[in-house]
């Protein structure tokens, strides 16, 4: 991914303000997965939203 942005900022250098926004917003998405998955997790394992449902 990186590379592809330094391919197409070598190609076009005008480009580089647009494809940097575009780099790291996905840098950080990539980087905040992991605590998305887990927050996600715990909800699931302590305050379960499907479980009243399931219950009934």
């Amino acid at each position: 991914m990186c590379a592809s942005f330094l391919e197409g900022a070598a190609r076009q250098p005008e480009m580089i303000p647009a494809l940097q926004g575009k780099v790291f917003l996905l840098l950080g998405l990539i980087d905040a997965s992991f605590i998305i998955g887990v927050g996600l997790a715990m909800m699931f394992a302590f305050a379960n939203p499907l479980l009243s449902v399931v219950a009934k």
